[in-house]
């Protein structure tokens, strides 16, 4: 591996690491915007990860996946 090989590789890493640092603090968090549709989310819900639309549709495919149990 020569010196131009190793610094991207290097690059490829921390950049992969800064993406999931801001992954995980944007999951915890909440950012305003809905991580499904990227629309912004209503203001009294701010802090959550999906807009209203996109958290039914997300509970109604987990009741599927879950033979219809709510988890």
């Amino acid at each position: 591996m020569d010196d131009s090989d190793w610094a991207s590789s290097i690059e490829a890493k921390e950049r992969d690491a800064c993406i999931q640092k801001a992954r995980r603090y944007h999951i915890t968090k909440g950012t305003g915007v809905c991580g499904d549709c990227h629309d912004p989310v209503e203001a009294e819900r701010a802090n959550a990860l999906r807009c209203v639309s996109c958290q039914q549709d997300f509970e109604h495919r987990q009741r599927i996946k879950n033979g219809g149990r709510h988890v």
